[in-house]
């Protein structure tokens, strides 16, 4: 399922995503608590050592671990690997290598998929005793290759000469929690694609929806003459807010308190790339390792918005993805392509007019 695919109701809407835990390490989950939140654990947790009770306290257990996150703010993994720290608590949903030796060894390593690289291996290590399930076990050891995400929780070590990930718990994202009231059995099913909304579920663009794109050549040649300059203040001007003049070193294009989704008021931070290298965007167009959506991202906005005039390549989207969203109350991404800018242009009148002979 993708995102086009997901419910707009619920990808719309505010959700806490909980991780259905595969692997889970008590003793670092426990230690990691302070003592008068540990305390609140053993209170509530329910006595007994059947299988339901002891899943339903592995369940309050890390939802108690990831409320801890949200207080801290834990950082996302690639958030963690930027700011260099020796050791770093990190929540993060990212994609593993395949390691089939999980059935068999008692301490295995893989290697984290990354698409920015921060100069040496970042790797996953832990002992399989902590394996809680065998579904758990089967997407550690398939991996990305058949196409499998891992919400976590885990310490960041620099080792020197590799990056070394101690997991407290991983799993897969999962919405099927009841602090998720809305959206009934829909939610069990969505863990994996939200946290990304569509440029039309911005109550400020919505009239993109109506708007025809007769081809890709009338897209593309209208938005290759489209000047960055003129889409920010398009935009500015939809969500009825000053275009600000940019300045060396910003954290972004552009940051809004007035965007609204699903009638929700959210700020939203958005970093616009006009039509100066027409092309299909890759993460050397956002500055060395991906710095530009590093602070992006790090703008404290609701929502982080990436605009370019033409495509916007996989790994751009997944990058900011592994920035925004994580276990817990994640933040949101908006990706607008070249062909989305056309439409939000077009449908409100605001192609410039030298470009309106292009089919606008």
């Amino acid at each position: 399922m993708t995102i086009k695919d997901t419910a707009g109701l619920i990808r719309r809407d505010d959700y806490y995503q909980h991780i259905d835990m595969g692997f889970l390490n008590r003793r670092l989950c426990l230690s990691a608590l302070p003592p008068e939140v540990r305390e609140v654990y053993f209170h509530d947790a329910r006595p007994g050592t059947d299988h339901l009770t002891v899943l339903g306290n592995d369940h309050l257990l890390v939802t108690i671990l990831l409320d801890l996150c949200d207080v801290l703010e834990a950082p996302t993994l690639l958030e963690a690997l930027s700011r260099g720290k020796p050791r770093q608590l990190f929540r993060s949903i990212e994609q593993l290598a395949p390691c089939p030796e999980i059935y068999e060894a008692k301490r295995v390593s893989h290697a984290v998929l990354l698409d920015v690289d921060f100069g040496k291996p970042v790797e996953i290590a832990y002992h399989t005793e902590h394996v809680v399930s065998a579904t758990g076990r089967m997407t550690l050891s398939e991996g990305a290759r058949r196409g499998y995400v891992e919400a976590m929780v885990g310490l960041l070590h620099d080792r020197g000469d590799r990056y070394e990930i101690e997991p407290l718990v991983i799993g897969a994202p999962s919405l099927d929690h009841p602090r998720n009231r809305r959206g009934g059995d829909a939610l069990m099913w969505m863990g994996r694609d939200y946290g990304e909304i569509l440029p039309e579920d911005i109550d400020q663009f919505s009239e993109m929806a109506n708007a025809d794109v007769e081809d890709a050549e009338t897209w593309m040649r209208v938005m290759a003459r489209v000047p960055e300059a003129a889409v920010k203040d398009a935009f500015t001007k939809l969500l009825a807010e000053p275009s600000r003049k940019d300045w060396g070193g910003e954290p972004n294009d552009h940051f809004s308190a007035s965007v609204s989704v699903a009638g929700r008021r959210k700020t939203a931070a958005f970093l616009l790339k006009g039509p100066a290298k027409f092309r299909e965007m890759t993460l050397d167009m956002c500055g060395a390792r991906a710095d530009q959506i590093y602070r992006l991202t790090n703008s404290g906005a609701d929502i982080s918005v990436v605009q370019h005039a033409h495509l916007i390549g996989e790994a751009v989207r997944a990058t900011l993805r592994a920035m925004t969203v994580y276990p817990g109350r994640p933040r949101r991404f908006c990706v607008i392509d070249g062909q989305a800018t056309y439409r939000i242009l077009k449908a409100y009148g605001l192609l410039p007019p030298a470009d309106e002979a292009f089919g606008s």
